[in-house]
């Protein structure tokens, strides 16, 4: 009998480049559901940015929208997000500049973008774990995510990020393979240009475009990554990152962590 589509399981991104930083995060986060007791401040920067873009976009795929308009989409989010939720300061004043760097970004998003139409944004996609150049199926999932952007027949993914990304790891990054790899699923044909949107909440906040490009080997390469890490999320692979590496000070299971391997 066919699982209906919204019944079936999926798999995102996050959850791979999540498995890849750190398996035991991946159990606790995605497996054990536990939730974090605070939201970090980035991460909730990030979502605030991310909704007033998307607002933008909307308008400027529509009806057009002001830059004054724009800026007053950030600030009713983040607005909301504060009330809304118990948010983890790095500093005192952090919520105060924080404010005033999304203002300026969105902003600057506005002043780049303000000419473009998007012919769809925030566009949700479910496919099959295929690769069509080699068959490769993974069929117990799907590979489920949402493309920011589509511009002028390309992608556009838009990031808040505390420092200018280098094209090496702009190159390499696994969620914009696989909005390559959708993209070619719903539309059957190759993207256009790919462009990253960076939006660098530095000192004196700035906006940067990058682009990147996506072929079929990187694709291949994709799915044979996730096979992978679907057999060892399967077979219940999970352990800490034994080195210590990026984000494990910042990590929200630091207790769970310290836990792990104790006897019970």
């Amino acid at each position: 009998m066919r699982i209906p589509e919204e019944e079936r399981p999926h798999f995102s991104a996050s959850q791979l480049t999540t498995y890849l930083q750190c398996p035991l995060m991946y159990y606790y986060q995605y497996e054990l559901g536990i939730p974090w007791k605070a939201t970090p401040s980035a991460v909730a920067f990030g979502g605030s940015i991310h909704r007033a873009i998307e607002t933008v976009n909307r308008e400027l795929m529509d009806n057009g929208i002001s830059k004054d308009e724009a800026v007053s989409a950030f600030n009713k989010d983040w607005t909301a997000n504060l009330e809304e939720n118990e948010i983890a300061w790095g500093k005192p004043e952090e919520s105060a500049e924080l404010l005033d760097k999304g203002q300026t970004l969105v902003g600057l998003y506005y002043d780049h973008f303000r000419d473009s139409k998007p012919e769809a944004v925030e566009l949700k996609f479910r496919i099959p774990i295929l690769d069509p150049t080699t068959g490769l199926f993974v069929e117990s999932r799907d590979l489920v995510g949402k493309i920011d952007a589509v511009v002028d027949n390309g992608i556009a993914e838009i990031k808040s990020t505390g420092r200018t990304p280098n094209q090496q790891e702009i190159d390499a990054n696994l969620q914009i393979t696989l909005y390559s790899l959708a993209y070619r699923f719903l539309y059957g044909t190759p993207e256009g240009k790919i462009q990253l949107v960076a939006l660098i909440k530095t000192k004196e906040p700035k906006l940067e475009v990058v682009e990147t490009h996506r072929d079929e080997l990187d694709h291949t390469r994709l799915v044979m990554l996730t096979a992978q890490i679907i057999d060892c999320i399967d077979r219940k692979l999970f352990y800490p990152n034994p080195i210590g590496g990026y984000g494990c000070s910042s990590c929200h299971y630091q207790n769970e962590c310290r836990k792990w391997g104790e006897k019970k």
